[in-house]
């Protein structure tokens, strides 16, 4: 019986397999609002939208939206809602986005913007296929509605001096996997002359954060930035900050400390140990919790 001959080939490894992505560092964890009354903003998004009571913590009246929480703070007077702080507003989709705009006229929700279309919006994209509203919340609270595959919270949206600069700021600090392409840096205008580019996404554990450049914030509110020339922080207004998770919250500050990230409140533990976490700075004077977990 003959046998063929059997070559053997050394392939490197680096082309044997590909290589791992570097594992995600952080987390996204909740959005954290103040509120004169969190009892009613709770009741709003867990009748209006499809968020659900839950205890956070295992004590704390909170909603829980999908795999993530929105909590309130409690205030004693009502918070500043004005768009000029790099938090934007809140973004919950709907399968049948004009089916859930009638519903929620009929049941009383008021709106800063009826239905309108996002190829107007935007200056780019098919008419007809997409469409948006602003729901007036809780606080005035700015929460968009939007077209999507399945209902529920679906997005994050910030303002920024520099979208894409934002954007790759949280993919390495909070070590977010990129995919596709550079975004464009390129200004961009709609039919109505108001800037709608650069409009960058970064998706997080099921969560599409997106930045709109400062001057659609200009353009949309131009009472409200007269005489404005940077972003105010998100501290004590309606939307007070986001937060993220991590594993190690010394180790990953110690990190970002020698990229030159500020700290604003050092780590820090509830009165009953259970939690610990600390604040920085992110880019357009954004505040952001990390929360050890």
């Amino acid at each position: 019986m003959k046998f063929a001959p059997v070559i053997l080939l050394l392939v490197p490894a680096a082309f044997a397999q590909t290589a791992a992505p570097p594992p995600q560092l952080a987390h996204f964890h909740h959005l954290h609002f103040n509120s004169v009354d969190p009892e009613a903003a709770i009741d709003f998004y867990t009748t209006r939208f499809n968020g659900e009571k839950a205890k956070f913590d295992g004590k704390v009246d909170a909603v829980r939206a999908g795999k993530f929480w929105l909590l309130f703070n409690k205030v004693e007077r009502p918070p500043p809602s004005a768009i000029v702080a790099s938090l934007y507003h809140l973004g919950w989709s709907e399968k049948d986005i004009k089916g859930a705009y009638r519903h929620q006229l009929d049941i009383g929700t008021k709106f800063e913007t009826p239905l309108g279309d996002l190829a107007d919006l935007l200056g780019s994209g098919t008419p007809g296929r997409g469409y948006y509203a602003y729901v007036d919340g809780p606080d005035h609270a700015l929460i968009e509605m939007n077209g999507g595959a399945q209902d529920g919270f679906s997005h994050i949206h910030l303002l920024s001096d520099d979208p894409a600069g934002a954007a790759d700021w949280f993919a390495k600090e909070l070590g977010i996997p990129r995919r596709g392409p550079p975004p464009s840096r390129e200004a961009r205008f709609n039919a109505k002359g108001l800037q709608s580019g650069p409009l960058v996404f970064l998706p997080i554990d099921g969560v599409l954060f997106a930045w709109f450049p400062t001057g659609t914030a200009r353009g949309l509110y131009p009472k409200q930035w007269a005489g404005k020339t940077k972003y105010e922080s998100n501290k004590g207004r309606v939307l007070d900050h986001i937060a993220f998770s991590v594993a190690n919250l010394n180790e990953t500050l110690a990190r970002m400390r020698g990229d030159g990230v500020k700290v604003l409140e050092p780590p820090r533990m509830t009165p009953d140990g259970t939690l610990k976490s600390a604040f920085i700075e992110g880019p357009d004077n954004l505040r952001i919790e990390l929360v050890e977990q």
